[in-house]
């Protein structure tokens, strides 16, 4: 039972530039999922960014407020405002608008 091989037809080149390609094209969509990650990450880091930068604004807008609010003229008007407190000698007055 000691035969050699039979030659048989050569390996045709197609076939390695099939597995090439395959190999390519799975590396090529490794690479292309991983840049569409970080692209993603890159829009979820920059809408991140603007919402940091509205709500340092808001809070240096709130640090004013409270500023203001040890002056006695602004504690008054949002007595007024807010509460509808008036002095004793003043008559309140609440309009109420029909739509």
């Amino acid at each position: 039972m000691n035969r050699p091989w039979r030659s048989g037809p050569a390996a045709r080149p197609w076939v390695g530039l099939a597995l090439a390609a395959i190999f390519l094209a799975g590396v090529g969509t490794v690479f292309a999922l991983r840049a569409r990650a970080i692209a993603t990450a890159a829009r979820e880091v920059q809408a991140l960014r603007e919402e940091q930068h509205r709500l340092w604004a808001e809070i240096e807008r709130l640090k004013a407020e409270i500023r203001r609010a040890e002056d006695p003229k602004v504690v008054e008007e949002k007595a007024r405002e807010i509460l509808r407190w008036a002095y004793p000698d003043e008559e309140l007055v609440i309009l109420i608008r029909r739509r």
